[in-house]
């Protein structure tokens, strides 16, 4: 029995049951197994999937960086004129410009990826940190205006990168969320600037980030990029010297693991613990919502399911192209996919169906409503979990392994 037919043998039970016997466990039956030997597609065109992947994510990278790059003058003016039409502006230049990455949230493999992982660069967080965001370190460098010198560039991304935006361009208030005892109160120095000043900086804040930001997509662009740095044949050609993959199957596993992106921060960060679903000991925490001040959580979400979207079914228009799906039909697994698939349009229905509401607010107004988005988006990640990761044999990621929730 060739090892795709045994596969779908054994999924054939049903989806998210547990495999049946020694028979379908690897290691087990008449067919020698080794954990992350990869599965046997016959004649699929592997390198083709992993070159798909590749010119996905640098697709998208360039995308990001086209709106990153009208983000910086759009903010320059903003920090120029102040004037609400220029300010205005500015917010959606970073709108679009967050709509771009946070589709690519979701490829965080190769240079983007985090230093330890293949090929890594550790490039992403100086783009977009969330959710390591810290507004009373934002007012302390207000007050200091680090952000008009050169070592803004070498500050905690805590307080730059396109993150910081969301509180830089769209609060409007004089206080700041520093207690009592922090420098900028206890001596006065914040008070001491007023209102006008304030929103002042704030804007001369937001221009100097977005000027920070847009070399930084740049540089993951250029490593990327056939011309320049050629990351796209190093995962083209996984397995062969000179690949930061030391195998087809390890770069697959990389792009499986950048997509539990979905598990661990988009079911349980931004939507499970924002509604007290997950790690929260109030009945919501709607604190760590991501972008509070723009009010554009529900729209990043949908980014991240598109950036899902494009690598599971394909980068093109309407799911054009390779993507794992067409990988999981070479093995005999197509019911897998199917579900995938399902799942998938399940969590984008029950983001539309919280309507015209930020995510906030539909915490606030109908908590069932973001349950069922919750456990739409854990329907999707428990398949990604099991029959998923089971059929293609790959590894999940260290952060996964053993979460239940």
């Amino acid at each position: 029995m060739r090892r795709n037919a045994r596969w779908a043998a054994c999924i054939g039970l049903g989806l998210g049951v547990a495999l049946a016997g020694p028979a379908c466990k690897r290691g087990g039956g008449s067919i020698p197994m080794q954990p992350g030997s990869g599965v046997d597609a016959g004649s699929f065109d592997k390198v083709g999937l992993l070159r798909a992947f590749g010119e996905c994510a640098l697709t998208t990278y360039r995308e990001a960086e086209t709106a990153i790059v009208a983000l910086e003058p759009a903010a320059a003016k903003a920090a120029a004129d102040g004037t609400p039409e220029s300010r205005a502006a500015a917010r959606e230049a970073w709108a679009r410009a967050l709509d771009a990455w946070e589709v690519a949230e979701v490829m965080q493999f190769g240079p983007a990826a985090m230093t330890g992982a293949p090929g890594a660069q550790d490039l992403r967080d100086g783009i977009y940190s969330w959710p390591l965001v810290n507004r009373c370190l934002i007012e302390q460098q207000m007050v200091s205006q680090i952000y008009d010198k050169p070592e803004l560039a070498t500050t905690l991304v805590s307080t730059r990168s396109l993150a910081s935006l969301d509180y830089l361009l769209h609060y409007e208030g004089a206080d700041n969320a520093c207690g009592a005892p922090a420098t900028i109160n206890a001596q006065g120095t914040w008070a001491a600037l007023g209102p006008q000043t304030i929103a002042s900086r704030r804007l001369g804040y937001a221009s100097a980030v977005a000027k920070d930001v847009t070399p930084r997509v740049k540089k993951l662009v250029e490593a990327w990029d056939p011309a320049r740095g050629n990351f796209l044949a190093q995962i083209a050609d996984a397995g062969k010297p000179g690949s930061a993959f030391s195998s087809q199957q390890m770069a697959f596993n990389a792009v499986s693991d950048a997509l539990f992106y979905l598990d661990d921060q988009v079911k349980d960060m931004k939507v499970g613990r924002p509604a007290g679903i997950v790690a929260c000991v109030s009945a919501t925490c709607p604190e760590p919502v991501e972008s509070p001040f723009s009010g554009r959580a529900k729209e990043h979400l949908r980014a991240n399911l598109v950036g899902f979207e494009r690598i599971f079914r394909g980068c093109g228009a309407g799911g054009e192209g390779l993507g794992f799906d067409d990988l999981l039909v070479a093995v005999g697994a197509g019911t897998v996919s199917q579900a995938v698939s399902a799942a998938l349009a399940e969590s984008f229905a029950a983001l539309d169906a919280l309507g015209a509401r930020t995510l906030t607010q539909a915490i606030a107004q109908d908590p069932p409503a973001v349950r069922r988005l919750f456990d739409a988006i854990k329907k999707l990640t428990d398949i990604l979990k099991t029959d998923f990761a089971t059929v293609l044999d790959l590894e999940l990621p260290k952060k996964i392994e053993g979460d239940n929730d």
